[in-house]
Order: C-alpha cells, then structure tokens, then sequence
C-alpha cells in the first residue's frame, strides 16, 4: 500500500491567479459575472480575494473561458507523491466515504480513465 500525500489549495494565491487570468483575457468582474449567471458580483469579488473557492461547475467554466485547463486556475501547495494512475487497464484509486473500501484498493471504471485524458487534450487544444 503507497502511502499518499495530498495537495493543498492555497485560496488567496489561487485568488490572486485568477485576477491575473481575467485580466489577462481582458474580461472585468461584470463580464465573468454574466458569463456565469451570477446574481451579483461578489462571489467573482470573494475568489478574488481568496475567501471562498469557485464551485467546481464555475471553475470548469473559468477555464472555459479562460481557454486553460481547471488545475491551471489553482495554486497548490505541495505536489501529490506516489500518485500511481494506471490507465492501461482503466483502473484509478477509489476511496469511498464510508470505509467499505480502504485506500489503495481499486475499482475498476473501463474506458473512464481514457475519455477523460481525450476530453483533457480537447481543452488543451480548444477543441472541446
């Protein structure tokens, strides 16, 4: 059994990047505030700021718009060791909530692993 080591988000450098990458776009507050339907401002203000996270539907949308991929948009603190993805046999770490399963059993999702990696280089690409 591998032990891991999981990352941390930093919410304020993560903040401060995204900023930087709608600036960058030369989009304001209002322009991502419309894009994703918000009713006000101020959750784009709070991820700005470091306060809050976007929900995971908003940073899919972020890097969108952003045209870069959702891990782009995040600053870790540390790098995840002994991450052992094993896509040849369409087999990825399961850990489930409720203890049936420990860590470092697998559960067998065919094919999931790949359709996501193909999905990822669309993004990449701007093809998705």
């Amino acid at each position: 059994m591998n032990h891991r080591e999981y990352s941390k988000i930093n919410m304020e450098k993560t903040g401060i990047l995204l900023r930087e990458k709608v600036a960058e776009k030369g989009y304001t507050v209002k322009d991502i505030q419309n894009y994703l339907q918000l009713s006000c401002p101020q959750p784009v203000y709070r991820w700005f700021k470091g306060k809050v996270m976007p929900s995971v539907d908003h940073l899919l949308m972020l890097s969108k718009v952003l045209k870069v991929h959702m891990e782009d948009l995040l600053v870790v603190e540390e790098d995840i060791e002994g991450w052992d993805r094993e896509i040849d046999d369409g087999k990825v770490a399961y850990y489930d909530i409720q203890g049936q399963k420990g860590i470092g059993e697998k559960e067998k999702f065919p094919g999931t692993v790949e359709r996501l990696w193909i999905y990822w280089g669309k993004l990449n690409t701007g093809a998705a």
